[in-house]
């Protein structure tokens, strides 16, 4: 709980770093002129969109671990699936590996058994959101380049994960180590569930339901357009949103933080003809039903599984992985 507190300050300064700096080069004025006009009655619908959005990639969580073999109680799993929400703050999502931890305490599944399946997630919502960008690209007859560099990373990283020899020489490395010695034996464990949950049939079932889910919050990110006035088809905004997330992705900054918002105000301008003010506070109010949104989520699930389970620190901090 002490490292949640630690992320959430820090993203938090960085946030209202961030922010701040947005509103000055949105003209803080038109900034508060287009909050103001926002329809506030979408609200509801907005997050909605959003929670059933992270229905559906708690089902994919299910279905992962079903691949592998671990069986956790629904009402226990759908409580750590929230709880992992709670690290939608940290660089690329991966603290979500504190999901594992709540994992093995519930069901003796070893960490780095069920490790994968997290990054399996963050590699089907790669997958996911790049088709949904690549379908605004076309669409929209916007060149691909961008889309195909995206991919490119997301394959390349997908077979860093398979690749057997990767995994031995890092073995290898890793027992000469001090400190992360204790991490060599696991590597083999790991690198076999990551085999089995980016196999063919897994990665093409986790991309699909990565797809769908990533449909409602993308239908929630229209609204926040539409709530805005902004008269911009529903592909060019998903077109926009795509990029942006990848972006903070790729960025590894916690949350993606400073590059999602600086790919959502920049696209919205160059793209969608938006003025400074309304690109800022659209930018404002789409993070705010998604990150703080997903954030705000995390913790209250991160109280339901710390009731049930007790406290958990991250891998860092466990002697049994």
């Amino acid at each position: 709980m002490e490292r949640l507190r630690r992320n959430l300050a820090l993203a938090l300064s960085l946030g209202v770093g961030v922010y701040v700096i947005l509103a000055v080069l949105s003209d803080f004025g038109q900034l508060r002129d287009a909050l103001s006009d926002f329809n506030y009655a979408l609200i509801p619908a907005i997050l909605g969109l959003v929670l059933l959005s992270y229905v559906g990639r708690f089902f994919r969580w299910l279905y992962y671990l079903k691949v592998l073999k671990v069986s956790v109680p629904l009402g226990t799993n759908a409580a750590i699936f929230a709880s992992g929400l709670s690290m939608a703050i940290s660089p690329g999502k991966l603290g979500e590996v504190l999901k594992s931890v709540f994992v093995r305490q519930s069901s003796g599944a070893p960490i780095a058994r069920t490790a994968p399946a997290v990054v399996a997630e963050r590699a089907t919502d790669g997958t996911g959101m790049v088709a949904w960008g690549f379908l605004g690209a076309f669409a929209l007859n916007i060149p691909p380049w961008t889309m195909l560099g995206f991919l490119a990373v997301a394959v390349f990283g997908i077979a860093v994960l398979r690749s057997e020899r990767l995994s031995l020489l890092a073995e290898r490395v890793l027992r000469r180590l001090p400190l992360l010695d204790r991490f060599a034996p696991h590597l083999r464990a790991f690198h076999g569930a990551s085999n089995e949950l980016l196999g063919a049939r897994p990665l093409v079932v986790g991309t699909l339901i990565s797809f769908c889910a990533w449909g409602f919050e993308c239908l929630g990110v229209y609204l926040c357009a539409v709530g805005m006035g902004v008269d911009q088809p529903f592909l060019l905004i998903v077109f926009v949103f795509a990029v942006s997330s990848l972006l903070g992705v790729v960025s590894m900054l916690p949350g993606g933080i400073g590059a999602v918002e600086a790919g959502l105000a920049v696209q919205f301008v160059t793209l969608a003809g938006l003025s400074r003010g309304t690109a800022g506070a659209l930018t404002f109010v789409i993070r705010l039903a998604t990150l703080w949104f997903a954030t705000l989520i995390g913790v209250g699930g991160l109280l339901v599984v710390r009731s049930m389970l007790g406290d958990a620190e991250p891998p860092e901090g466990t002697a049994k992985l």
